[in-house]
């Protein structure tokens, strides 16, 4: 009976305190003897140790499994000194990983820490208790660290412990794949040794740590790489859905490229794959086609950016009153044919489709500039044949006049254009493209510029009761490009051997334009007023009889004494006998021109700036200037 109480008392798990209160009672009753009660004492310590070490083995397990279970690398450290410090109840824990590099190991992780200075402690390995086990050479401590002589002390540290107010440490090594990776310690504020159960302890959270570590590293850097390769991939899907999309559009550039009007159509489907407006502009800046405002593509930064484009055969953005462009030239080996221009900024897909663009842009300007190379071949060949004409195969020469609107039974107009040299081929440029929806022809004769077209009223279209333009529509065609010129027009003409003839009454006209200083103008004999009657009379008896009653002393004056009276005269009838704009003309003081004009007055008399007489002399001033121009010859 009293055995059966005992051992239900052991089984029930008696504490030692309350055992030995029953063992008193028992052995006071004789009905234990003490080696019973020793040996009762005995398994009760054992089962209790027993107990002790299955609560610890199962709080072990939770904790593994609780760290094996998490993934992020930043929860698997601050859960590991969370729980080394509730199992081993210090005020203190902390985790350092060793840096080999530097030859350190530096905390990462502290739970309990109140100071920066020891949340950022950097030991060398081997120094004090950090570094020691950091070493892996084996489990460490310190009673009572900052008078401990037996470990090696920096003063930084040393600063940081004491700023903590820790005295007792301890730690064991974190090892992971035959690596020490690390250290996990525990401290407290109270000086004390650890007990070698804690110690043993710890090692075991050590080893979890360890591995838990390692398992959450890899699954992160397993995870950083499943997020890139589906990065990768959704990015290859891009580039084949890109690819697939510029494939598309290369068969639309080249469906465009084979169309009639390839550049017309190049700018819609630019514009519909750009959203954007869309523009082709000369090397110049002049625009020549486009979809949206016009704005000035002249401007300097504008200029510079094509010219990059075209050098470095690579887009160039560049921005013009506050708005953002990119420009890719069109270039043909070393030549730069034009530019495409896009409004907005444009993201990296669009940037291909715009260099691919401008290849297919490229192809189409050489096509077109192989057209009109050899449509203007036939045009200078034309031109010459018109104007110079021969009696053979005259059929062959109507047939070939009636591919550009002419022929020998309706009215022509031939106008020659004068330009300065310099300028003489950008401005056939500009008149190619003045005349490519209109009947005519275009080309260069004798160094000038020549046109022969069906007369057109003024504005472009038929129309009755008009005026018929005389070349003013080509004078406003060259200054809208910054050129200028002169034009002169003969009167229509049926007949292509009357051709001819109108050529040399344009070019008497033009002649007659730059006589009278009338530069950057447009006429015909017509238009030339008084000048016009003078040009069908300069080889007639009548001109050199005007001239000899008119100013036949003023002449003989000049020549016997080498004076230049006669352009004095001129000058100042031609600027409405204003003294002070003669003499600005002639660029002499004004003193020097009232002697000039007394002089005249001596010689012609004081009335030839009066009346009439005035008309008179001005319009043998004006025949005297067509003759010293060089214009003359008979006019049919």
């Amino acid at each position: 009976m009293t055995l059966g109480r005992l051992l239900a008392l052991l089984g029930e798990g008696v504490s030692a305190e309350a055992l030995e209160t029953h063992l008193a009672v028992m052995q006071a009753e004789s009905l234990l003897d003490p080696p019973t009660a020793t040996a009762a004492r005995s398994l009760n310590a054992r089962l209790r140790e027993a107990s002790r070490r299955e609560g610890l083995l199962r709080v072990l397990y939770d904790t593994a499994t609780d760290l094996t279970g998490i993934r992020d690398v930043e929860a698997v450290l601050k859960a590991i000194v969370r729980r080394t410090r509730s199992l081993i109840g210090s005020d203190i824990a902390y985790l350092s990983l060793n840096d080999y590099d530097s030859g350190e190991s530096y905390i990462r992780v502290t739970d309990g820490a109140a100071t920066a200075l020891f949340r950022n402690i950097r030991m060398p390995l081997g120094e004090g208790v950090l570094g020691a086990v950091a070493t892996g050479e084996a489990p460490s401590q310190s009673a009572d660290y900052l008078s401990d002589q037996t470990k090696s002390h920096l003063e930084s540290s040393d600063a940081a412990v004491a700023a903590e107010g820790v005295r007792a440490i301890m730690g064991v090594p974190l090892r992971a794949e035959g690596k020490v990776i690390g250290a996990l310690l525990v401290a407290d504020r109270h000086a004390h040794s650890f007990s070698s159960d804690d110690v043993a302890l710890m090692e075991s959270i050590g080893t979890h740590a360890a591995v838990a570590l390692e398992n959450a590293r890899h699954f992160t850097e397993m995870a950083d790489a499943l997020a890139r390769l589906d990065q990768a991939q959704r990015q290859n899907l891009a580039h084949v859905k890109a690819l697939e999309e510029l494939s598309s559009l290369d068969q639309r550039l080249m469906e465009t490229l084979a169309s009639a009007n390839s550049l017309p159509n190049l700018m819609l489907l630019l514009a519909e794959s750009m959203d954007s407006e869309v523009y082709v502009v000369s090397p110049m800046g002049e625009t020549t086609a486009g979809l949206g405002a016009n704005p000035d593509f002249g401007h300097p930064a504008a200029l510079s950016a094509a010219e990059l484009s075209a050098a470095r055969t690579l887009p160039v953005p560049f921005t013009v009153k506050g708005r953002q462009y990119t420009v890719m030239s069109a270039v043909a080996g070393d030549q730069h044919l034009a530019s495409l221009i896009v409004a907005g900024d444009i993201s990296q897909d669009r940037l291909a489709v715009l260099e691919r663009s401008a290849l297919v842009l490229s192809a189409a300007l050489l096509f077109e500039r192989t057209f009109q190379d050899a449509q203007y071949r036939l045009q200078l060949e034309l031109i010459d044949e018109l104007l110079n004409p021969r009696s053979e195969d005259t059929e062959a020469l109507k047939r070939r006049a009636g591919r550009f609107g002419l022929a020998d039974s309706i009215p022509l107009v031939v106008r020659v254009v004068g330009v300065r040299e310099d300028q003489r081929q950008r401005a056939l440029a500009v008149l190619k493209r003045h005349g490519q929806d209109r009947h005519g022809i275009t080309a260069l004769h004798e160094s000038h510029l020549c046109v022969i077209e069906p007369p057109t009223p003024r504005g472009g279209t038929p129309g009755a009761g008009r005026v018929a333009d005389n070349g003013q529509s080509i004078v406003d065609a060259l200054k809208h490009q910054r050129i200028e010129a002169s034009v002169g027009s003969s009167q229509a003409v049926t007949g292509f051997s009357r051709l001819a003839g109108a050529h040399a009454e344009a070019d008497a006209v033009l002649r007659a334009l730059q006589a009278l200083s009338r530069n950057g103008e447009a006429a015909d004999r017509a238009a030339l007023g008084t000048a016009g009657m003078l040009l069908g009379a300069m080889d007639s008896p009548f001109a050199a009889q005007l001239l000899a009653a008119q100013l036949g002393p003023l002449l003989d004056y000049d020549s016997r004494r080498g004076t230049q009276l006669v352009l004095t005269a001129w000058t100042f009838l031609e600027n409405d006998a204003s003294g002070t704009a003669a003499a600005e003309v002639l660029h002499v003081h004004p003193n020097t021109l009232r002697q000039r004009l007394e002089r005249i007055d001596t010689v012609l008399g004081a009335s030839w700036r009066k009346g009439g007489r005035s008309l008179d002399i001005h319009v043998a001033l004006r025949l005297w200037r067509l003759q010293s121009a060089g214009i003359g010859g008979p006019l049919r």
